[in-house]
């Protein structure tokens, strides 16, 4: 695909050809504590998302795009290769897929993020903040943290007018060991709008298991901005978090209810801040409740420098987290 792009892109721009590619490297240092039980596992650090990430963007034709999104190196880098063949596990390669549009449709194939709803998918994952206690993640839900959402397939668009986008997307399971071998499938419709203040996200996936039957994921994600500068959100998941079998593989959804209210505010654009809870409810009790909130500062528009803090309900920790982000635009065809 990088050959191909290159290729064509010598050709010029009065064909829409083009290719974009950038080096994003991400570090940031996560100290977790809960006063008066270091002796209990509570306390330690992590590196949070760090990594070194590239994204390559560009288009063979005016109907014809693609995109490739990797990142080579975590704190987790033997599992980052060893899953390379994998699909119940994140691995280096987390998009590679080529759009070609008509009109108001637009078919996608390869390598995607599930169809799913929740404005945290929104954003590339190196621009996600997240916070950790442990294996707890905090900022994220424990859907977005624990479900490898990366999966093959392909999706069908449709625009109606410049408002509303639907899409149906099939892909490989996240409960398959391997992709296609394993002949487990995710099916998903979505919805996305964008009405004046008003935007949502809604999404329903039926999750093939093992067994044969499927586990229903549902989401809704909503927002509303005002005033230009702040939002307010509220996304909502029937899913409380993911489980796993002896051989660490997700295997099914811990049913619940995921309540995430947020609330942005971007007074400039050197500047930005979040507050952003996880409320987790299973049984008609409650399974977990977190808070955090991030700060982004930007003294150049290639450099991002970033800051967040989040405490956990029941292990009563707190978690901290500093880190810096480039981006490098390495070359432009």
């Amino acid at each position: 695909m990088l050959l191909c792009s290159l290729a064509h892109s010598q050709e010029g721009e009065e064909t829409g050809r083009y290719a974009d590619f950038q080096l994003i490297p991400r570090f940031e240092f996560n100290p977790y504590f809960a006063p008066g039980n270091s002796d209990d596992g509570s306390s330690g650090y992590s590196f949070g998302n760090s990594s070194i990430y590239t994204l390559i963007e560009g288009a063979f034709s005016e109907n014809v795009s693609f995109t490739v999104s990797n990142h080579w190196v975590s704190p987790e880098l033997k599992s980052l290769y060893e899953g390379t063949l994998y699909s119940n596990t994140n691995n280096w390669l987390d998009i590679a897929t080529v759009g070609f549009s008509f009109g108001d449709w637009t078919v996608t194939v390869g390598k995607d993020c599930i169809a799913t709803g929740g404005f945290e998918y929104d954003d590339w994952d190196v621009d996600v903040d997240y916070l950790l206690v442990d294996e707890k993640p905090l900022l994220v839900s424990n859907l977005w943290y624990n479900l490898p959402s990366y999966q093959w397939g392909a999706k069908v668009g449709y625009a109606i007018g410049e408002h509303t986008n639907l899409a149906l997307q099939m892909t490989t399971s996240p409960f398959g060991e391997r992709p296609f071998a394993s002949g487990l499938f995710c099916y998903s419709g979505k919805w996305d709008g964008n009405y004046g203040p008003y935007s949502n996200m809604w999404s329903a996936s039926a999750v093939q298991r093992p067994d044969g039957g499927f586990e229903w994921l549902i989401a809704l994600a909503n927002k509303v901005e005002f005033a230009e500068v702040f939002s307010v959100g509220l996304d909502w998941y029937n899913i409380a978090d993911v489980d796993y079998d002896q051989d660490d593989a997700p295997c099914e959804f811990i049913k619940g209810n995921t309540f995430r209210p947020s609330f942005t505010w971007a007074p400039a654009d050197w500047f930005d801040c979040k507050l952003v809870g996880n409320i987790y409810e299973r049984g008609g009790e409650l399974y977990d409740l977190n808070i955090g909130s991030a700060y982004h500062f930007f003294p150049r528009e290639w450099l991002q420098v970033h800051t967040a803090i989040g405490w956990d309900l029941f292990s009563k920790s707190f978690s901290a987290m500093a880190g810096i982000k480039v981006n490098f635009k390495f070359l432009s065809l």
